[in-house]
């Protein structure tokens, strides 16, 4: 994700991305007689490397410029390929070398030294690898011929065979980059993949069709063909002595086959929900990865009596979208997607990470392709009842039932809740629960609808408790049988004709407060179930709210007829907007306070999030990034934010600078204030430095030097020590001496006749007369050295501007405190004046105010009585 320049945010890192759409690289590195195997996975522009045996997190390489298309590895180095370019990462981390070629890679092989890569016009790119990158050759193949796929057979030196999209195949000289054959065989299908067999000269070639040949490439025949469902995508092979081969087609499935026999072993379907676009048997060993484009890596071992797999270990994330994040406690938070599963992740760690399943509505539905299936819109979690029942509910897409979850076992809950009158009545057929909230206590949930209704439920057996309709309008007795579920009653009217945009439930669990598409906020009181309140905003229909955690405003938002939306703030205990920010972007897709309250979120459609600060009511940031946001959440000591994208399955962490930094230029930004995305092209820049105390002084100092605002008054940020004691300087240095005298010492050398003192030690006899003429030039000798000038009054009497003024207060600004009396006594009637005038040229930027005030102190007390014949009526007038 590309972020843009902001002041409040740094990127942290992303979670829930396992692997991409490109095919991951599987590389052994030998450790003595140990190896080891890792599994490198390009996600959007950055690298990630996993242990082969049990899928954990080693590490990631440093961001590249551009999304990567392809990657290579062998044992030593890493290869990837990303915006017309070739970069080499050894060890998977940073950039050493890169090449350019003319066209974006869409494949790579490393053979030996030497990289072969294909283009997008088919065209291959031969590239040595040592000492570093350099261009070999390059093989044009024409337009007729698209590369679809590429292998290296086995003992063929400097060979390579390609496979196009009409079915033919080829094999071509990659270093004298001549095509020595071109096979008569026509496929009449795609060639798919290329795979080389345990056996020489065979290869096997996927088709479109899913057909898989056994291909001898000596003598130009098809020895065997197997028959699979659909397009194949990957074929492994085991090297372990077993005659297997796996192949995986686009449903994700997999089929298992005995080469002697030629027989099919067992086929497993579904077992990724998306294209698998890897296979990889580990050497020597019943073992096999691999990974899919449903964002999921699985390690399967062959050790069953009939020769199928069984899953090992599984690392997953969301398969579809991901639509809705939201912090639980400091580290932990909470991802919901289209594929109906909810997912927790610890934002401090990359391994820490649970499934907790996929909700019942989801396992439940059709196998039809056509059906869309219920995915997660929503997530609202309490902290309260963790541990005793459900704590976590979640609203679905085209459906009324709301799943439960429990976050202490990390499982969903045991039950849906769902109202009997959308089971029942044919008219709510197209009805979906639009809103939802859950109480400050953990034991209510409410659930607003699209038909008007609202319900509460209890968050423990799911039972009904009320609903807000006109058949219970006037009920305001407590029932005396509070375990026996409310009589559905046969006036099921709500009281509110409108879609329900949302529901907030106050801190004391006392109101409810709704908003619903007719511009209306109504208020409930939780005892007597009665309106207490209601506002209109007219022109206008209510969409989603937040609530905020420390205090009792609940931003809602507003959309004109006219389409133009804004957030208004609400004081759900006064029932009064007490803010409107009108300039929110066209359309608002989420927003959220900060943790303490003070600032206000807002994400729209164009792909920004502005910061509002809530006391002022003036934006204070807009953070550029490269797809909208579609959720975001504050954990609750405010120091990370968690967003989620549209079109992204990762959840993305920023960290909250004004929490790790002791200083952060926060300053009034214009409402209509757009940031440019950058367009420099030398890419992502990483620092590495073990003093990131001295890089953070440097960013400090940076910001220090700016202004917030020009009519605004700027200190300068320096410590108290620098300047509040100056005025008092004398005082101090004079209450720092010592109380007693010094004492004679007992005992001197007898070569030295030497009187301490204490200015050091006297060597000069009492009884020694000095000749007149040598103690008048002693004397004038004096007398010239106290009227020496010092570098600081000869800096000020060589100024010549103003520029040269505010020069000379930065040369004394830097000094000590010591040399800064030193330098304001030791000046003459001419340097005071001089450095009156710097100090009213430093006054009239309004900077560094507290610094003009101290040295401004210090030269009036030293100076008071220069300072009178200098300073006139019109120089008053100007201070």
């Amino acid at each position: 994700m590309e972020l843009g320049q902001s002041e409040l945010f740094s990127p942290y890192r992303f979670i829930g991305v396992v692997t991409g759409s490109v095919a991951p690289s599987v590389r052994s590195v030998f450790v003595g007689k140990k190896s080891t195997c890792s599994v490198l996975c390009p996600i959007d522009n950055v690298i990630l490397q996993y242990n082969g045996s049990n899928l954990r997190p080693i590490g990631s390489s440093d961001p590249v410029v551009g999304k990567i298309t392809a990657v290579a590895s062998s044992s030593s180095c890493v290869f990837a390929a990303h915006n017309k370019t070739i970069s080499a990462l050894p060890f998977c981390r940073n950039i050493t070398d890169s090449i350019d070629v003319p066209e974006d890679v869409k494949m790579m092989e490393l053979i030996g030294e030497q990289i072969v890569a294909v283009d997008t016009k088919s065209e291959i790119h031969v590239i040595g690898t040592s000492p570093d990158l350099h261009p070999i050759l390059t093989i044009e193949n024409g337009e007729n011929f698209q590369i679809s796929a590429i292998i290296h057979p086995s003992t063929y030196l400097n060979k390579i065979v390609i496979g196009s999209t009409t079915g033919l195949l080829r094999v071509v000289n990659f270093k004298t980059g001549k095509i020595i054959h071109e096979f008569e065989d026509c496929f009449e299908s795609a060639v798919t993949f290329l795979a080389q067999t345990t056996a020489l000269d065979i290869l096997a070639i996927g088709l479109e069709s899913g057909k898989i040949l056994l291909y001898n490439l000596k003598l130009g025949s098809v020895l065997h063909m197997f028959q699979h469902d659909s397009r194949i995508t990957c074929i492994t092979f085991r090297d372990d002595g077993e005659p297997t081969m796996v192949t995986a087609d686009c449903h994700g499935s997999l089929a298992v086959w005995d080469l002697e026999t030629r027989e099919l072993i067992g086929k497993i379907t579904d077992v990724h929900s998306d294209t698998i676009n890897r296979l990889h048997f580990i050497p020597g060993e019943p073992i096999m990865i691999s990974a899919s484009h449903d964002n999921s890596l699985r390690v399967w071992i062959f050790d069953s009596a009939d020769s199928m797999p069984r899953e090992l270990v599984r690392l997953d994330g969301h398969s579809l979208d991901a639509t809705n994040v939201r912090f639980i406690n400091k580290n932990h938070l909470l991802s919901a997607g289209l594929d109906g599963s909810v997912r927790k992740y610890d934002v401090t760690s990359l391994s820490m990470r649970n499934n907790m399943g996929k909700s019942a509505i989801e396992k439940t539905k059709s196998k039809n392709p056509s059906d869309e299936g219920h995915g997660v819109l929503e997530i609202v979690a309490g902290w309260q009842r963790e541990a005793n029942w459900n704590n976590v509910f979640c609203r679905h897409k085209n459906t009324t039932k709301i799943t439960t979850w429990q976050t202490r076992n990390n499982t969903s809950g045991d039950f849906v809740i769902n109202h009997d009158r959308f089971s029942n009545n044919a008219k709510f057929v197209d009805a979906n629960a639009s809103a939802l909230c859950l109480s400050s206590c953990g034991n209510f949930v409410f659930v607003g609808y699209s038909t008007g209704h609202i319900d509460q439920f209890n968050t423990q057996s799911g039972r009904l408790i009320h609903s807000y309709t006109h058949s219970h309008k006037k009920s305001q007795k407590k029932s005396k049988t509070p375990r026996r579920a409310p009589r559905q009653d046969s006036n099921d009217t709500p009281i509110i004709p409108s879609k329900i945009t949302s529901l907030t439930v106050d801190q004391r669990g006392q109101e409810l407060m709704s908003t619903d598409e007719n511009g209306f906020v109504t208020f409930w009181n939780l005892s007597t179930r009665q309106i207490t309140a209601k506002l209109f905003k007219k022109n206008s229909k209510l969409g989603m709210s937040s609530k905020c955690p420390t205090n009792s405003l609940v931003a809602v938002v507003s959309i004109l007829e006219n389409g133009k939306e804004s957030v208004v703030l609400i004081d759900s205990v006064c029932h009064k907007i007490v803010r409107e920010f009108e300039k929110v972007g066209k359309s608002v897709n989420a927003l959220t306070f900060s943790a303490d309250g003070r600032w206000l979120l807002v994400a729209d459609n164009e792909a920004y999030i502005r910061v509002y600060d809530v006391p002022t009511a003036h934006m204070i940031d807009i953070v550029m990034l490269s797809k909208p946001c579609i959720s975001m959440s504050f954990n609750e000591t405010g120091e990370f934010l968690a967003t989620i994208h549209k079109e992204e399955r990762a959840v993305y962490v920023w960290a909250n600078k004004a929490v790790f930094l002791p200083y952060v230029n926060i300053r009034a930004l214009d409402p209509d204030f757009l940031p440019t995305r950058a367009t420099s092209n030398d890419g992502p820049q990483v620092c590495i430095d073990d003093d990131e105390d001295s890089i953070i002084d440097e960013e400090i100092r940076a910001m220090r030097e700016l202004q917030i605002d020009s009519t605004s008054i700027t200190f300068s940020g320096l410590p108290l020590s620098r300047w509040a004691n100056l005025p008092d300087f004398a005082k101090i240095k004079e209450r720092n001496k010592a109380v007693l005298s010094v004492k004679k010492i007992k005992q001197a050398p007898f070569f030295l006749s030497a009187i301490p003192t204490l200015e050091g030690f006297d060597f000069q006899s009492d009884d020694l007369q000095l000749d007149p003429a040598l103690s008048d030039k002693l004397i004038s000798d004096k007398r010239n050295m106290l009227e020496l000038e010092s570098s600081f009054t000869s800096l000020l009497k060589s100024t010549k501007c103003e520029e040269d003024l505010v020069n000379a207060f930065r040369t004394l600004q830097s000094m000590t405190l010591s040399a800064i009396d030193f330098q304001i006594r030791s000046l003459d009637l001419e340097s005071v004046s001089l450095l009156l005038r710097m100090l009213l040229v430093v006054l009239k930027s309004r900077k560094q105010f507290e610094l003009v005030e101290a040295y401004l102190l210090v030269t009036l007390k030293l100076h008071r009585i220069l300072t009178r014949s200098i300073i006139t009526t019109a120089t008053l007038q100007l201070i």
